[in-house]
């Protein structure tokens, strides 16, 4: 029993300071990976089932069902405090504070939104990172392995559809006023899969290994889509995936 016990508690301490050695030790924005854990209190806000919105200091509890965490605690902006878990609320969001190796001056990372949905399998309440939002909603799957630049489009490569431009290292342009920093698509295109969910329906796991069967149910009743498929024929690629549901999303609405 003590053995067993020791074994747990070595476990969470590698958790903890694997989170703090990614925190204070990174050497870009782009070496955290999304959906690190805040160990430490990192702004944020949370959403009350009510629907209020309520803004403070975010810290997970490294409590998780699925590799998802279950439980925060949110520290108000008058110092009060309380543990929320995801039956009790509608989500919350946190920017990672990181050091660069070089430079003593901190510096926040883009703001990740945590929502409060049934886990995949054992579908209790957790929260999943949600990498995109629109008619078809993509949610970080934790436990996929990250993949680096092989699910992200070379550096030299342009992609130039009727409805969009993409440049790696400016971004997604999609029509006159809708855009998407390169360094953002980059950050969530890493992984080998994803939750989806489209329309509201059941949620899905899209990987490389089912991609082209289930292309035609993601993709395939937007005629706008098909333009782009015809002129880009590149973007049927799973390592395309994220940037063709940003397209989806905005000209399939």
């Amino acid at each position: 029993m003590r053995t067993t016990k020791g074994i747990q508690a070595f476990i969470i301490l590698l958790t903890i300071m694997s989170g703090l050695y990614l925190q204070l030790s990174a050497q870009d924005e782009e070496s955290v990976a999304p959906g690190m854990a805040a160990t430490i209190p990192v702004p944020g806000y949370v959403i009350l089932s009510n629907g209020d919105t309520l803004f403070g200091k975010i810290r997970w509890a490294l409590k998780y069902v699925e590799n998802n965490p279950v439980e925060i605690k949110f520290t108000a902006e008058n110092g009060a405090s309380k543990s929320f878990n995801a039956a009790e609320i509608k989500g919350f969001g946190n920017q990672l504070k990181v050091w660069m190796e070089d430079n003593p001056k901190a510096f926040l990372m883009d703001q990740e939104n945590y929502v409060s949905i049934p886990s995949f399998k054992k579908e209790v309440p957790v929260f999943m990172n949600r990498l995109l939002n629109g008619r078809i909603t993509i949610y970080q799957n934790r436990s996929a392995v990250i993949v680096g630049s092989t699910t992200t489009v070379t550096e030299d490569t342009r992609i130039d559809g009727i409805a969009f431009t993409f440049t790696p290292g400016e971004g997604l342009f999609v029509g006159p006023s809708y855009r998407t920093d390169y360094r953002i698509i980059k950050g969530r295109s890493r992984f080998s899969s994803y939750f989806v969910v489209k329309d509201e329906a059941a949620m899905i796991k899209v990987e490389k290994d089912n991609y082209e069967s289930l292309f035609k149910t993601l993709f395939g009743d937007c005629s706008a889509i098909d333009q782009e498929l015809t002129k880009n024929p590149d973007l049927t690629k799973f390592k395309n995936f994220m940037i063709l549901v940003e397209i989806y999303n905005k000209i399939c609405n």
